[in-house]
């Protein structure tokens, strides 16, 4: 019984620290906007950790099992409350050095643990070569378990304030288990005290820390949140104020309704101004279907919106909110939904269209500047039917300069007549897009004089002819006068993401 515990304790550290660590470069990287920069950096502090905790065993000498449930005792605490001290240290603009921290101690207590393991199991008669396998088995085992649950389980049915706690309770018990078995002879009155302490605090993170982070949350918000959700991909959120809502996802802005109409026209219809025939049309992201209800203006058109997050358009077609927002289009009959990664499920579908709308998220990572590749680009090409016209949003002219430059010289890559635009959005600023057709449809001179011609037939709430005029003139400076010297974003060397970073931390600075 005391090996099988001892096994199941080494299980426990590799799944308790794992899910820590998930856990926290998650939050982190909601919390800085840079999925990319968490992940790497806090699994890298981690495992450095691990190694200074096993140096740091050499130290201890004898009472290994007293030392191995004080640590399991500090580890389950640490890791139940870390994402509550991360939300409380982001209030303080302590983020990153929060985030290290509880990186860094939680490697150095998994670090420290697994040497002990090792010695009480040689301690309790288990050869050295059995020994070695069994703890690195056990260990390995346990942070597989951590990954395989840690999305699609853990974080959209308990969120990142319960996922850690699960890894905590783990921990513990674990260490209840050892505590009964082993019964310490020194210090056992000040390690029950330790386990009921552990008891109590994961108690609290159960009752109170949703409660805790949802008001540090509130406070990275101007306005009320009114509705909020934690999906396997991203958080949702909802904020309200005379009427008018803004909806964020992982903290960053993707619309409010008091100007959403300014992005979105411009997103959907100069397309229609090169294609006003069009029928079939793709919308890639857009999972708010604003962008769809703009396309559904022209009755005879079919669309296929293909968004990744199926909480994200689930919500988009029953919450009223969105639905008065968005017209209900993603229940519309004309409306078909895809739930997909877009590059992906654009390499397997061998459809043509006459237009294509690609409504993504920022570079911001890694993950997303395939979205922004010159692969991505020769992708939609080869799915534009005759005369069809693809319309990218493109981050911003004026704070983003160099991204926005490298989007519109990617597309022009791919052979492809482009035309970038933009338009004064005042939630998000001066906002970029860029518009592209096959030469033999129109060139450059010829998309500029049909937009500069172009007056919508459809009810629009802001676009009109002198809007669509504007759009395609840029002042001195914000892109350069030769695109051929930009260079172009490619999926094995994505150039955008140090562009867009770059721009948008001199903007914050």
């Amino acid at each position: 019984m005391k090996k099988f515990a001892l096994i199941a304790a080494i299980f426990a550290a590799g799944f308790c620290g794992m899910i820590a660590e998930y856990s926290v470069s998650t939050v982190t990287g909601y919390l800085i906007g840079n999925s990319a920069a968490a992940f790497t950096v806090l699994i890298s502090v981690f495992m450095l950790c691990m190694g200074l905790g096993a140096v740091v065993t050499k130290q201890v000498e004898r009472e290994e099992v007293r030392w191995f449930l004080f640590v399991e005792i500090v580890l389950s605490i640490l890791c139940s409350v870390s994402t509550v001290f991360l939300s409380r240290a982001a209030v303080a603009d302590l983020t990153w050095e929060a985030a290290l921290f509880v990186a860094g101690f939680v490697g150095m207590l998994i670090g420290f643990e697994i040497p002990l393991l090792m010695r009480i199991n040689e301690q309790h008669g288990v050869v050295l070569k059995e020994n070695v396998a069994h703890v690195f088995a056990a260990d390995y085992l346990g942070s597989f378990v951590a990954g395989l649950l840690f999305v699609p389980v853990l974080l959209p049915n308990l969120g990142t304030v319960l996922t850690p706690v699960v890894g905590g309770a783990v921990n513990l018990l674990v260490a209840v288990a050892v505590f009964i078995l082993f019964r310490p002879e020194r210090g056992s009155r000040f390690l029950f005290t330790g386990l009921v302490a552990a008891l109590a605090v994961i108690g609290f993170t159960v009752k109170y820390g949703e409660t805790v982070v949802l008001a540090d949350e509130q406070k990275q918000y101007e306005d009320p949140i009114v509705y909020r959700e934690q999906t396997q991909y991203q958080t949702i959120a909802i904020t309200e104020l005379l009427g008018e809502y803004c909806l964020y996802l992982n903290g960053q802005t993707q619309f409010c309704s008091i100007d959403e109409a300014r992005y979105h026209e411009m997103l959907v219809h100069p397309a229609f101004a090169l294609n006003p025939t069009a029928h079939r049309v793709l919308v890639l992201g857009g999972g708010d279907g604003i962008a769809v209800r703009e396309v559904l203006k022209y009755p005879s058109t079919q669309v296929t919106l293909v968004d990744l997050d199926p909480q994200m358009t689930g919500l988009a077609s029953i919450n009223p909110i969105l639905t008065k927002i968005n017209q209900s289009s993603l229940t519309n009959e004309r409306v078909t939904v895809v739930n997909a990664d877009a590059y992906t499920w654009l390499a397997q579908d061998q459809s043509l269209w006459d237009i294509i709308l690609v409504d993504l998220p920022d570079p911001e990572h890694e993950s997303l500047t395939k979205l922004y590749s010159l692969e991505f680009y020769q992708l939609v090409r080869s799915r534009l039917a005759p005369r069809g016209v693809m319309t990218t949003q493109s981050t911003s002219p004026i704070h983003a300069p160099d991204a926005f430059a490298t989007i519109v010289r990617t597309v022009q890559e791919t052979g492809l007549s482009t035309v970038p635009y933009r338009v004064n959005v005042p939630t998000f600023g001066d906002w970029g897009f860029t518009m592209a057709t096959r030469p033999a449809d129109a060139t450059e001179d010829e998309m500029r004089a049909r937009l500069d011609a172009y007056e919508p037939k459809i009810p629009t709430r802001f676009l009109n002819g002198p809007a669509m005029q504007a759009a395609t003139r840029f002042e001195k400076g914000v892109l350069p006068d030769d695109l051929s010297t930009v260079v172009v974003n490619r999926r094995v060397r994505p150039t955008i993401l140090a562009a867009y970073d770059k721009a948008w931390k001199e903007t914050e600075d």
